[in-house]
């Protein structure tokens, strides 16, 4: 089954159709998402995109996901990789800017966190991001992700480095579901 969480859907990148794939060759290629990864624009033709995208997710230590909305729109890439032991590092772009700022980074990040933590058996998830990037930062915070350090790169960019473990992450997911029903019931009362 497919990682889901409220209106995105994560689908193996062999699963992808030739139209999700041009949509991450256009995200891949977009000066401002490289900026906020911190690589240059990708200037691979489609084909051999595809070739190292595959590839790559084949291998034992990732796994790579499209991100679908609630209308099966590709809208971007999430993964988790450095696969080791327990622990991973997660990536994720949202490509689509119609998609930016609408809460689907974290719909994507809670999906993928799913998986990690209740079929992969992970313990830790870690991650980066560049300062500069506050909505990422926020869009991880809303997870459940801590800022653990803060250190100046090449660039002058400053690395945040968060982490998520397994426990506070269940913890946190079973007060929000304690919360929604008790703003159910809440509704219901008369």
């Amino acid at each position: 089954m497919a990682p889901h969480f409220a209106r995105v859907t994560l689908r193996p990148l062999s699963e992808l159709d030739s139209a999700a794939w041009r949509r991450i060759q256009t995200h891949f290629r977009d000066p401002e998402i490289a900026f906020l990864n911190g690589t240059p624009p990708n200037r691979m033709p489609l084909w051999l995109l595809k070739r190292v995208l595959r590839a790559d997710a084949k291998r034992t230590d990732r796994a790579t996901f499209g991100i679908f909305d609630e209308h099966d729109a590709y809208i971007g890439t999430i993964e988790l990789y450095d696969l080791r032991g327990a622990s991973a590092t997660l990536g994720i772009i949202i490509g689509e800017r119609s998609h930016w700022g609408r809460g689907y980074g974290p719909e994507a990040i809670h999906a993928l966190l799913e998986h990690a933590f209740n079929h992969l058996g992970l313990d830790h998830v870690r991650l980066n991001t560049f300062g500069d990037n506050l909505r990422a930062q926020a869009a991880f915070r809303k997870v459940g992700f801590r800022e653990v350090s803060r250190n100046r790169v090449a660039g002058g960019r400053v690395d945040v480095r968060m982490e998520l473990y397994r426990g506070a992450y269940l913890e946190s997911r079973g007060e929000a579901r304690l919360a929604e029903r008790s703003r159910a019931a809440g509704r219901g009362a008369t």
